[in-house]
């Protein structure tokens, strides 16, 4: 799903010394990271603003985690040293803008997880929102959260009393004041974290959040002072990882995996490719495995040989890159899945699926996509599979809701720029409407939001690879009317706005956030707004592509808003700013805005 993740240096080159750095990175790196405007992977001199501790953490248990594994700890050192030209420190900073977590109960739950519901709906109900149409003109700045040396901020807060508790690009959980953004616990997981945090309140007397880290690692924790109550991997395959947001349900804690095989393939020497996306579900209490569902059923075998004589095995891939979705009443729980990595194709990728709460039995599965057979390093690497799929996976949570029928539906949108209405109990084909053209960076990516009435997504097509060329590029946010999914209005970004701005492009890939009036959403040109739902007119933005002065004392910039969401609460909307995987403006920084 997530492509142009190029090689940051070969896998044959294991003796890379500090010494040896500026040789590395013109043989090994600047194949993907040069500053030629070709390639979408960042060049040097935005790897040059990271921290040394930044290209440490991705090398070891981030997005190059598969090209750093053939090095020890001092060789990744070395080279991230080499290119932030600063010395590694391996101390841990102390606390900045401390205050006392005994002084804020962390009791009523405003918003969890990654759609701020069981259902994933997106909607923040007026009496925890507190902001209303007439106070979005008014919303300015309140205070900044800064990370140091990140180029990618997709921090997705729960919101606990006046807390709220998210993960970072680096491993930290924070938990911060809502009003004024000081730090009241910091806890240090493994690797980076790029889901939400789950909570349970009805297993003690203390209210406890579970999330998990890129490596697999779930980790449950009070929520009062974040303390580590248990750690669980559950990772089964090597090439397992968790980009999702694990969900708490009725004492089981349910974790989405995905294969990063859909990278490692890039070499092409692997052997590609046996894994599967999955769920796990665990005991919340104390995080043992109850059941694992595995996408792909079948286990991969022998298919062959690719043109450098290497094995290639499948069927493989059907990743789970986004968050399960509960369906209490039908005892139900809701996954979207991505690409196959290897042939044969299977019927279960770029599909629905429904699981047994319980059990993790297969209810359903619907197909929106076949033969979509894909791997990062397409169409050029030796295992690319013949033929190659278009990569559009279900990247986003499925959503469960209400029509104003009272009937009730399951909504997903898809990278195909397609979103789909189906019956929650068989995923049964409702509608569907395609609203643009799709392709591996187009169509809709992290989510959508619905009131009920409407489904509000937002529509990347920002980048032309893949898709339906009958259909033109259309990005920007949508409303579409729940009954039929007929388009109520849309808006896009004013191309001016991204003039002479690199990596800036007029679209919406984060996933939205609405209340009863308004839709809040931020732009790849790097924007925070705020739109009329009933009519779709920007009411308020803000440009996030600018310096701030943060809580924490950290330099930090915004950049472009993609993956989760803003936050809603107390009458304060939370966005992340800065996204630079793909070549799009980097940004380190959390942004609270109030009405005040």
């Amino acid at each position: 799903m997530r492509i142009f993740i190029c090689l940051l240096f070969t896998f044959s080159f294991i003796g890379c010394t500090q010494q040896r750095g500026r040789t590395l990175f013109n043989q090994q790196c600047a194949v993907c990271h040069q500053d030629n405007g070709q390639n979408r992977a960042p060049d040097l001199t935005i790897l040059g603003s990271m921290t040394p501790k930044s290209i440490f953490s991705a090398l070891e248990s981030g997005k190059m985690q598969l090209q750093g594994e053939l090095l020890s700890a001092e060789e990744k050192i070395a080279l991230a040293e080499f290119i932030t030209k600063r010395n590694y420190d391996t101390a841990s900073s102390p606390i900045p803008n401390y205050c006392n977590p005994q002084l804020s109960k962390l009791d009523e739950v405003h918003y969890f997880g990654w759609g701020g519901d069981l259902q994933g709906s997106g909607f923040v109900p007026a009496h925890i929102a507190q902001i209303t149409k007439a106070d979005a003109a008014g919303l300015r700045l309140k205070w900044a959260f800064g990370f140091e040396g990140g180029s990618i901020t997709r921090s997705k807060p729960t919101v606990i009393g006046e807390s709220i508790i998210f993960g970072s690009q680096f491993g930290e959980v924070y938990c911060l004041n809502i009003h004024n953004g000081c730090v009241q616990w910091r806890f240090e997981a493994d690797a980076t974290i790029r889901g939400g945090i789950a909570v349970s309140q009805d297993l003690a007397e203390e209210t406890r959040i579970y999330f998990a880290d890129f490596n697999g690692n779930t980790y449950a924790l009070t929520a009062q002072k974040g303390e580590l109550l248990w750690k669980t991997s559950v990772k089964n395959e090597p090439m397992n990882a968790v980009t999702g947001t694990a969900v708490y349900y009725d004492s089981l804690v349910y974790v989405p995996l995905t294969s990063m095989e859909v990278v490692r393939a890039g070499d092409d020497n692997y052997e590609c490719c046996q894994g599967s996306g999955q769920v796990v579900a665990l005991n919340a209490v104390n995080g043992q495995e109850v059941w694992r569902h595995r996408v792909i059923s079948e286990k991969a075998s022998p298919r062959g040989k690719n043109r450098i004589g290497s094995r290639t095995f499948g069927p493989s891939g059907a990743p789970v890159w986004c968050s399960p979705t509960v369906d209490s009443s039908r005892n139900l729980l809701y996954i979207g899945t991505g690409e196959n990595n290897s042939n044969p194709p299977t019927l279960n990728s770029d599909a629905l699926q429904a699981l047994d709460l319980k059990s993790g039995a297969l209810v359903w599965n619907f197909q929106a996509t076949p033969k979509d057979a894909y791997i990062s390093a397409c169409p050029d690497a030796a295992n690319c599979p013949d033929p190659m799929g278009p990569d559009v996976d279900f990247g986003m949570a499925p959503i469960l809701t209400q029509r104003a029928d009272g009937k009730e539906v399951l909504l997903a949108g898809q990278k195909s720029g397609v979103v789909y209405c189906l019956e929650p109990a068989s995923g049964k084909l409702i509608w569907k409407r395609r609203i643009g053209r799709g392709g591996a960076l187009g169509g809709i990516h992290w989510g959508m939001a619905t009131d009920g009435e409407k489904v509000y997504a937002t529509n990347s097509d920002w980048l032309a690879l893949g898709g339906d060329s009958s259909f033109r590029a259309n990005p920007g946010v949508f409303a579409l009317n729940l009954m039929d999914g007929k388009v109520e209005w849309q808006n896009t970004p004013h191309p001016a706005l991204c003039e002479g701005k690199r990596g800036c492009y007029n679209s919406n890939s984060a996933a939205p956030t609405i209340t009863k009036d308004l839709v809040f959403a931020g732009g790849l040109d790097g924007y925070a707004r705020a739109y009329d739902a009933k009519e779709g007119k920007v009411l308020w933005q803000y440009n996030t592509n600018q310096s701030f002065t943060t809580v924490n004392g950290i330099h930090a910039h915004g950049g472009a808003i993609d993956g989760p969401g803003p936050v809603i609460a107390h009458g304060i909307v939370i966005f992340n700013s800065g996204y630079a995987l793909f070549g799009q403006m980097p940004g380190n920084v959390l942004l609270a805005f109030s009405a005040e």
